[in-house]
């Protein structure tokens, strides 16, 4: 991304800009993407993006469900991830999320506070701001989806 934007920055001001500069320069094979590439990274960052709020949504401001953390990241690996994973990334990366902290050690790491003085003001101020990100993320998400769609840059390979 950042080599085509120092060679392009006019043209790649915008995501759209920058995928459609890739496809017009034919560096791909239809929906095939080639990596390295501007569009390949972005793909797994959206990808990966998406998985976080999910995980994040869930587990900790909608957490009226009583799921624990490491069903809620299955959920979001098997909706997210998984489908763009092979055999070994669908068996390693479930294997990892059995190690799922509970939902008191994600709110005491992302209010910062030992998890000893968590108390429902950190608690409180730790969903608002997850709230938030996910609020504002997920719209970008679906625009950042239906640009590789329409420019058919949206490889589903698995990996």
């Amino acid at each position: 991304v950042e080599r085509l934007f120092e060679e392009s920055p006019v043209e790649c001001r915008t995501l759209a800009s920058l995928l459609e500069l890739e496809r017009e320069r034919d560096i791909h094979d239809g929906n095939v993407l080639r990596d390295p590439s501007a569009a390949i990274g972005l793909l797994w960052i959206r990808r990966s993006l998406a998985f976080q709020s999910h995980l994040y949504y869930e587990s900790l401001v909608r957490s009226d469900h009583g799921k624990h953390p490491k069903e809620v990241a299955r959920e979001a690996y098997d909706e997210h991830l998984s489908p763009y994973h092979g055999w070994m990334l669908r068996t390693v990366f479930p294997a990892s999320l059995s190690q799922m902290p509970g939902q008191a050690v994600f709110l005491s790491k992302f209010g910062e506070v030992e998890i000893e003085d968590l108390d429902r003001e950190d608690e409180a101020r730790v969903v608002k701001e997850l709230r938030l990100f996910s609020e504002t993320l997920e719209p970008l998400l679906e625009v950042w989806k239906e640009n590789f769609v329409k420019l058919n840059l949206e490889d589903t390979r698995r990996v």
